[in-house]
């Protein structure tokens, strides 16, 4: 008697569902796809070697990694990023403070944050904050890096467009990989 019931329940309420997708009163739900924004990638290499330097590297681009930024809104990467901690896993690796080459945690997670910023100025989105190293770097060409530090300078650009921007942050043999991607909801 109840299996009885519960289909007896069961097929009416399918049955409403599918009449009010077919009348337009329920939406199907959206599948989501991405589309390149043109021309924002970036790849820049890095040393594997440098084994600390390389998993704060890893870290970040994992935090980073699937970050949707929605139409207006100002994307701050030390708000994504936060605070290097050893609890995260974070080494220490060089750093540049005041043009001085030392040690401390999280170093090298700015060559991901000028990735960004390569990706964020070639896709034409609005650079919100950005502040060059105090010494050079051979990841990006000069001009063109992004300085960050938590609680202090930070890379920020605005998504400008209409729609959702995903990003992918992701490392390959030496290679780290920024691209920044529209996401649309297609209906079938």
């Amino acid at each position: 008697m109840r299996k009885y019931v519960l289909t007896a329940l069961i097929v009416p309420v399918v049955l409403l569902a599918a009449m009010l997708v077919a009348s337009g009163f329920a939406k199907p739900k959206p599948r989501y796809e991405l589309f390149p924004i043109e021309g924002a990638l970036s790849i820049t290499k890095y040393h594997e070697y440098l084994v600390n330097r390389t998993i704060n590297l890893e870290i970040a681009a994992k935090t980073l990694d699937g970050t949707v930024v929605m139409p207006g809104a100002v994307f701050s990467f030390n708000d994504i990023i936060g605070l290097a901690t050893e609890e995260k896993g974070y080494r220490r690796a060089k750093i540049f403070i005041d043009g001085r080459e030392e040690e401390g945690l999280g170093g090298g997670i700015c060559q991901l944050s000028s990735a960004l910023y390569n990706a964020a100025l070639a896709g034409g989105l609005e650079i919100v904050e950005r502040h060059p190293h105090s010494r050079d770097v051979d990841y990006v060409p000069e001009g063109r890096d992004a300085a960050t530090a938590y609680g202090g300078v930070d890379f920020r650009f605005r998504n400008s467009t209409v729609h959702p921007i995903f990003i992918t942050a992701l490392m390959r043999k030496g290679e780290l990989i920024v691209a920044l991607d529209y996401i649309f909801a297609v209906y079938d």
